[in-house]
């Protein structure tokens, strides 16, 4: 089940029904966040899922007051039947929501440690080098050898602790496609993200990632929201509906 706004009509983009990401009704809808802070204008929605056990919230305006039009385009579910992101399928797009006008992505992902992460105690992890691990696992480059390399730089890395689990908030920037925002063939794409680990069945060890990004254009008007999204991230107690992502997974629906 999704916490999640009820609301309006949806769209369709490539074939496919997009929602709009206050269109879905839940038997624990999530509250709406929108106490602004003296110097922002930037508002919030919330969301949790209780299938992954997980919730954060999400601006649906700007620092200025722009209103950014979130759909949803990855309903939120479970990890077997999940989008990978790459062929080897470790990490996987458990939700997502866009602002299609603004370019603007949240999404949640969740994958095994790898790497030199599965060689390493959780203890003795760095900020950057979990963050770095998490970005390479996220990414489809390789050169020529097939070698996967990551296309995004990290600016900062730190840990926070909540409720006993450590939290690692990074800031990056990576190439993007280009957009309507940019009037150059470059384009960058400024993000911030965090990463926590949770035990699976077995204790299998998973990471979840919550990634927000825009064109680079936007980012001074985006920086605090994105900020404020990400420290809203955190790991629900698990309940009755709660599917570890190592659980079932012949199961794909």
């Amino acid at each position: 089940m999704i916490g999640l706004m009820a609301g309006v009509v949806g769209v369709s983009t490539m074939g496919q029904r997009v929602a709009r990401a206050d269109e879905f009704d839940a038997e624990q809808p999530a509250q709406a966040a929108s106490a602004q802070s003296s110097a922002s204008k930037a508002t919030f929605k919330s969301l949790r899922d209780p299938t992954l056990a997980y919730s954060f919230e999400y601006p649906v305006t700007s620092s200025s007051g722009a209103a950014l039009p979130m759909v949803v385009s990855r309903k939120p579910e479970k990890y077997s039947s999940a989008a990978p992101l790459t062929a080897d399928a470790r990490q996987r797009i458990v939700c997502e929501l866009v602002s299609l006008m603004d370019a603007l992505t949240v999404s949640v992902s969740v994958g095994p440690p790898s790497g030199t992460l599965r060689t390493t105690k959780p203890e003795d992890w760095t900020a950057k080098q979990l963050a770095e691990q998490v970005l390479l696992d996220r990414s489809t480059g390789r050169v020529t050898s097939g070698q996967r390399i990551s296309l995004s730089t990290v600016e900062s890395a730190r840990f926070e602790e909540r409720d006993g689990s450590k939290y690692c908030i990074y800031e990056t920037i990576s190439q993007g496609s280009p957009t309507m925002l940019s009037s150059t063939g470059t384009t960058y794409r400024h993000a911030r993200a965090v990463t926590v680990m949770r035990e699976g069945l077995d204790h299998e060890p998973f990471l979840y990632t919550l990634n927000v990004s825009c064109p680079q254009e936007r980012w001074e008007d985006l920086e605090e929201p994105f900020m404020r999204a990400v420290e809203s991230f955190k790991l629900e107690e698990t309940g009755p509906a709660y599917i570890a992502p190592n659980q079932d997974p012949w199961k794909f629906f």
